[in-house]
């Protein structure tokens, strides 16, 4: 008989706590999707405001990723129009009035370039550049090999086709 109220007792508590916890998780999910948006958008006036700073350093964007996380990023993959990426960088940074957001994302790709020497020893180029705009901010750098057709230069993927 105790046995019975113990189990019947918990099984309406258990039935309260679900009620709540819907309603609870439904509240967060609406929170959730308006902070979502004001978020993206926040991070795509960031990179909107970055844009003419990555293009006067020699640097196009090839793909931009949104990433729908907690918290959520903008993935913006760059690769360098020119061969002097290190002298065009350290020119925009001395030239230009930077946030500290965009000194900072700059300094990020400066530390990427000043790796080219090692990565170079071991077969392989600085290729692709991902700068993530979220919380924290962050950047990934894509090596290519040095041998592969895909990243070579043009002349050097023509000669080997020739050859083939």
């Amino acid at each position: 008989m105790v046995f019975e109220q113990f189990k019947s007792t918990a099984d309406q508590i258990k039935e309260k706590v679900k009620a709540g916890g819907d309603e609870v998780l439904a509240k967060v999910a609406a929170a959730g999707r308006q902070g979502l948006t004001v978020a993206v958008k926040k991070m795509f006036e960031e990179y909107s405001t970055f844009a003419p700073v990555l293009e006067r350093a020699g640097f196009i964007v090839g793909d931009i990723e949104l990433s729908v996380t907690i918290p959520p990023a903008i993935v913006v993959c760059i690769e360098p129009t020119e061969v002097d990426a290190m002298e065009r960088l350290n020119s925009v940074v001395s030239e230009m009035e930077l946030t500290e957001i965009q000194k900072g994302v700059l300094a990020l790709i400066k530390e990427a370039y000043g790796l080219e020497e090692i990565v170079k020893a071991h077969g392989h180029e600085i290729g692709q550049i991902e700068l993530v705009f979220s919380v924290p901010p962050g950047a990934s750098v894509h090596l290519s090999s040095s041998r592969s057709r895909v990243f070579g230069s043009v002349e050097r993927t023509t000669n080997l086709t020739d050859s083939d």
